[in-house]
């Protein structure tokens, strides 16, 4: 008897994977669980969008936040404990439970930097004028020297000029700053 129970059992299964995949004979339970996404004021996220989402078990979504002009983004904050990278705007999550997530925004401070230079040379990067920068903006600065004058200085608001006596030097923005290139014979 025992040998006929072990004959059908092959044969059965034989003939399922034979005829069919074994998978649709014998269908595989899935767990669904719920993405909630939203995001604060100054952006959205784009990937896969906000609201409701539905997703099996395991599964990695891929999430990318946008700021908007004016506003940066700062990181992921709820049920993020299989977010990839919560400081990133491009991440993903794996889903494993019921998940609540918010892309978290914050407003960027906008400063102007102002540039002059003395007779004897200009300013060739980013030129003279008026220019607007994100705060910690790091921004390069060349001051160029005509003929028969030699770059002395840096002066203003060059408390965060990297080298003050350099015509090539860098600026970092944590206000509104005027600075001029000064020039001798």
């Amino acid at each position: 008897m025992k040998r006929k129970l072990i004959a059908v059992t092959s044969i059965t299964l034989l003939i399922c994977v034979v005829l069919g995949n074994i998978v649709a004979c014998t269908p595989i339970p899935t767990t669904e669980y719920a993405l909630f996404i939203n995001s604060t004021e100054g952006g959205s996220v784009t990937t896969p969008g906000e609201g409701m989402f539905t997703c099996d078990e395991g599964t990695v979504v891929n999430l990318v936040a946008e700021a908007e002009e004016g506003y940066e983004f700062a990181n992921w904050t709820g049920n993020v404990g299989t977010i990839a990278a919560v400081n990133n705007a491009t991440t993903t999550i794996t889903m494993n439970g019921d998940y609540f997530i918010t892309a978290n925004f914050v407003a960027v401070a906008v400063y102007d930097l102002t540039i002059a230079s003395t007779a004897g040379g200009s300013v060739t990067t980013p030129g003279e004028g008026t220019f607007t920068y994100n705060e910690g903006t790091v921004g390069n600065l060349v001051a160029e020297a005509e003929e028969g004058y030699q770059f002395v200085n840096w002066s203003g608001d060059v408390g965060t000029i990297a080298a003050v006596n350099n015509a090539t030097t860098t600026i970092t923005m944590g206000g509104n700053y005027s600075i001029t290139a000064n020039f001798a014979p």
